[in-house]
């Protein structure tokens, strides 16, 4: 499998959720050396070769900025797509991109499409969204199911975010929003969201109190390695 230094990689979306890359870097960093070795092997960073030869990031920028957090310097990446030998210029390239759904041109206020040019050229300029935090951490507390569908928690950030959830109390606030997304995740509203399902009585209380606990840790500051 091919290996590859990080920074060379192209994301092919503005934004991630900075909260969600806090709380897997505490995770992580708790590995020891077999386990992160077994970790970043385990996950190969799926990739397009474009025409112009560069590797583009279809998935897993949030596991790419982990890494390079913890000094990571290189990632085996799966390239799924290669255009080198296509005859395609930098137009029929992104239209493809976005045809089949290996880039997210919305920015970190839900806004967009944006021009493919605007985006970071490494992942150290991708953007903090929130609300993208905010529903990974109704997912993993069990608000809603995991989805192949391609950039599903990101439907799931605009949908929380035009419930205008963090504009009261703005990160303060931010667990009273993910309790009430939680909330809205299980509400008719969200039925035709990618991963809803129905949860039972009990099974929401389990959800929201998952939700307090994780929170909670999310708040703790990262131990530097």
């Amino acid at each position: 499998m091919k290996t590859v230094k990080i920074l060379t990689l192209r994301p092919t979306q503005f934004s991630v959720g900075m909260l969600e890359v806090d709380e897997k870097i505490k995770e992580v960093s708790e590995y020891s050396k077999k386990k992160l070795k077994k970790f970043i092997n385990e996950k190969p960073v799926p990739v397009v070769r474009g025409p112009d030869d560069r590797l583009y990031v279809v998935d897993r920028h949030h596991f790419l900025c982990v890494c390079y957090h913890l000094g990571i310097n290189k990632v085996p990446v799966d390239i799924v797509a290669d255009h080198r030998k296509a005859k395609m210029n930098f137009v029929q390239f992104w239209r493809w991109m976005g045809k089949t759904r290996n880039s997210y041109l919305f920015c970190q206020f839900g806004q967009g499409p944006r021009k493919e040019y605007y985006l970071p050229r490494d992942i150290r300029g991708l953007a903090d969204d929130p609300y993208r935090s905010l529903a990974w951490f109704v997912r993993k507390s069990g608000g809603f199911e995991n989805s192949e569908k391609n950039f599903a928690e990101f439907t799931w950030a605009n949908f929380f975010r035009g419930k205008k959830l963090l504009d009261k109390e703005g990160m303060a606030g931010f667990e009273k929003a993910l309790l009430k997304a939680v909330e809205l995740a299980q509400s008719p509203a969200a039925r035709k969201l990618p991963g809803y399902g129905k949860l039972n009585l009990t099974e929401k209380a389990e959800v929201k109190a998952e939700a307090k606990r994780r929170v909670k840790r999310a708040r703790k500051p990262i131990v530097e390695i």
